[in-house]
């Protein structure tokens, strides 16, 4: 390491092998300023950090993370910084940990909306803010000296098992082999085999799952060859969807990324649910096979769990997309409101569909069962939603509404 704290080019790459830099981002706290949270937040976070530091890194990759790191964070930043000391002198040689400091502008966040806990906590992650963070804290990557750069997130209270990153690496290879990634260009790529890790007096309660969604941590950009980029603050992982079916597949292609989603490896990210957190604590309405269940003594316990002792699919990796549920976007044009739905993407032979108008409880309006996927409603009155429902096979299995309009 140089006298910078920043890895030379012989450090950053191995001669033997491809040259890969696994880049990693998080954030910790971004708009958080509470002491009592701030320290909750530290204690889960001191196990991320030393997840990370415990990585397997291959032979050929380098793996670095940028820790964003505002500067309101008082105390709590300097526990940080001896955090990442600390992690980064029992990190092996390929293993990179580095603060970024960034201050919030003066008159805050006020273009997004504060309701969205997401936005009023972590403004940082959305655009623009995650695009100028990423310039500013990697305009020294050497990009020529890559072959591929795999671009990932992980949130403030997650953790890696120490297998991740070659699951990372493995999977971006493979991808690159199979003969149904058809894409020759920028991959996003979500896993959907996770740990879902509930936390309590007893320990954890590990549950490993095949999911409908990926979640950050297990989503990242593949990018081969960066050096033929014009820049890479495009590909920020906190852009790519959760949802990994057609509409969103043909959005990504319209920016030129394909997008592919993967099974059948062993889960090596974990979801922890703290118990008192802002996102909602399971995933049951989400569950495509449950793959097993883990008793594990503690959360920092997780960090001795072996490949071995996680449960997991003994099968090829599987590439592709799913194919997703019903959405409705509904449309206002005067007094009449056109409705757009993925009907068309999710259908199977015995499906079919309705529409309902509401006004509030009270139903104004309903187009029959069909197999369209795109309706029209005129005359429509002031402040209505659509309704949904998908049928299949004669019963009801989902109901969705659109906004207002």
């Amino acid at each position: 390491m140089t006298a910078e704290g920043q890895m030379s080019t012989e450090e950053s790459t191995t001669a033997e092998g491809a040259r890969t830099l696994v880049l990693l981002e998080t954030i910790f706290c971004d708009y958080e300023s509470d002491p009592e949270i701030l320290g909750n937040y530290f204690s889960r976070f001191e196990l991320t950090v030393t997840s990370l530091s415990r990585q397997e890194v291959p032979e050929g990759v380098t793996f670095r993370t940028t820790i964003y790191l505002s500067t309101d964070k008082g105390e709590w930043g300097d526990r940080v910084r001896a955090l990442v000391a600390r992690a980064q002198e029992a990190a092996s040689p390929r293993v990179e940990i580095r603060i970024h400091d960034y201050t919030h502008p003066e008159i805050g966040y006020p273009e997004g909306d504060p309701t969205r806990v997401d936005w009023a906590k972590n403004p940082s992650k959305h655009s623009p803010y995650r695009e100028q963070l990423f310039e500013a804290a990697h305009n020294d990557v050497d990009r020529n000296s890559l072959d591929r750069l795999l671009r990932v997130t992980i949130d403030d209270d997650d953790i890696w098992l120490p297998w991740h990153v070659k699951n990372l690496v493995e999977v971006a290879a493979r991808a690159r082999e199979d003969e149904r990634v058809s894409w020759d260009g920028v991959l996003a790529i979500g896993l959907l085999d996770v740990n879902l890790g509930y936390t309590g007096e007893g320990g954890v309660a590990l549950e490993t799952l095949a999911l409908e969604r990926t979640l950050t941590g297990d989503k990242y950009y593949v990018i081969d060859k960066p050096a033929e980029l014009e820049t890479l603050w495009p590909y920020s992982p906190w852009s790519i969807p959760e949802v990994m079916d057609l509409n969103q597949k043909r959005r990504l292609e319209q920016r030129g990324i394909g997008l592919y989603a993967v099974r059948n490896y062993v889960p090596s990210f974990v979801y922890m649910r703290w118990g008192q957190n802002l996102s909602i604590q399971r995933k049951d309405g989400l569950i495509i096979r449950t793959l097993g269940r883990t008793p594990v003594a503690s959360p920092a316990a997780l960090l001795d769990l072996t490949p071995d002792e996680v449960p997991h699919v003994d099968a090829p990796l599987w590439f592709g997309i799913l194919r997703g549920r019903l959405s409705v976007e509904a449309r206002r044009n005067g007094t009449t409101v056109d409705v757009f739905t993925s009907f068309d993407d999710i259908a199977l032979p015995d499906s079919e569909v309705c529409y309902y108008l509401m006004q509030g409880a009270e139903k104004v309006g309903m187009l029959p069962y069909s197999r369209k996927g795109r309706v029209m409603f005129r005359n429509v009155p002031p402040g209505v939603k659509v309704r949904a429902y998908h049928k299949r096979g004669g019963k009801v299995v989902e109901r969705i509404d659109s906004r207002l309009v």
